[in-house]
């Protein structure tokens, strides 16, 4: 008798960006991410990303080959804060937000962009199939870098404490979706990425002297997404999580368990 034909599952997408709140809390993930709902963004949210649309505007005009414009890149981060893509509730002054974006998109541009020998800026692939998981990952890498040791993804994070004490960017806890952009940059690039992968932090404050920009590196990040022969890889939760075969749980201790953050809060059954 022939065993019964597998039926394969309906793929589900998990942006790259996304991936790490996953585990965070699953609750607040499939409330986003599955069902739709959604809060507006904070100022610190629509910060970060004119600060990121602005530093890509220089560096990929350096990728291109062209002399790199800053006065570009601070429109860029600014017409970023007043044409947000997203609906932004702002909690601290948006003039403050602006003048942060500028200078620190300009210091970004001055005296950390040419440390950096980039090959691609805001590197993007709609769907990479995992399909015997049933899973389709997309999204965006924010540089990919050649290096003595090869190609390595390099990742901006912007935040009051994005930069140690020790001046170095702050890594931890972000492995598993640096190993998603890693895969996400290979796909884009047709490049391997074999070297460790590196994040840029970019400190919020409101000083240009506290606005410090640091440098850290995160090696083996793919290896907690694929698993060994004793661990299962952080791939294989995500797919049973997405696809209900492990209940998703909530996380009251997350920094995001906040009404500001998550369309559960108020109704959250984890939060008792």
């Amino acid at each position: 008798m022939n065993a019964p034909e597998k039926i394969p599952r309906p793929a589900v997408t998990i942006r790259a960006s996304s991936f790490g709140s996953l585990f965070d809390c699953p609750s607040r993930w499939i409330a986003i991410h599955l069902e739709g709902r959604r809060v507006p963004q904070n100022g610190k949210a629509a910060l970060g990303t004119a600060i990121h649309a602005g530093t890509a505007s220089f560096d990929a005009e350096r990728v291109a080959g062209q002399t790199p414009s800053l006065s570009a890149a601070q429109d860029a981060a600014v017409e970023s804060l007043n044409k947000p893509r997203e609906e932004t509730a702002w909690e601290d002054d948006k003039a403050d937000a602006e003048k942060i974006a500028l200078s620190l998109t300009s210091k970004y541009c001055t005296e950390e962009s040419q440390k950096h020998e980039f090959v691609a800026v805001e590197a993007s692939v709609e769907s990479l199939h995992i399909t015997d998981l049933g899973i389709i990952l997309t999204g965006t890498t924010d540089r990919v870098e050649r290096t003595e040791e090869g190609y390595g993804i390099r990742d901006i994070k912007t935040g009051k404490q994005a930069v140690g004490t020790d001046g170095r960017a702050k890594t931890h806890g972000h492995g598993a979706q640096m190993g998603v952009y890693e895969l996400v940059a290979q796909s884009a690039t047709g490049l391997q990425i074999t070297a460790p992968a590196g994040i840029i932090g970019l400190q919020t404050n409101k000083t240009s002297a506290a606005q410090r920009i640091g440098y850290g590196e995160i090696i083996g990040a793919r290896e907690v997404l694929l698993g060994d022969e004793e661990n299962t890889g952080l791939l294989v939760t995500a797919s049973k999580l997405v696809h209900g075969e492990i209940p998703a749980w909530g996380n009251p201790k997350s920094m995001m368990c906040h009404q500001n953050y998550c369309p559960s809060f108020k109704t959250c059954f984890w939060r008792r």
